[in-house]
């Protein structure tokens, strides 16, 4: 995983607040550069649902083994 955007989620995470990963990916979208930010996965085009790739499962585990914060995810899946 990158370290960047690790540290990015960290840190802009705690400062918003954020209380699930929707909300913490959100602002990672808008914060990151296009090369990082194409490493995120998107909606799947016919059902609209959700669907974590595995630096975004890792990144909600980091968050929570390094803040204590547990952050709620998209169909209770991680």
């Amino acid at each position: 995983m990158s370290k960047e955007i690790l540290e990015s989620a960290l840190d802009l995470g705690v400062r918003c607040g954020v209380s699930s990963w929707i909300e913490l990916k959100k602002v990672l979208l808008l914060s990151l550069p296009p090369s990082q930010r194409s490493k995120f996965s998107t909606r799947d085009p016919v059902s609209k649902q959700q669907f974590m790739n595995e630096l975004e499962r890792s990144i909600v585990d980091n968050y929570e083994r390094m803040t204590g914060i547990r952050l709620e995810v998209p169909n209770g899946k991680r």
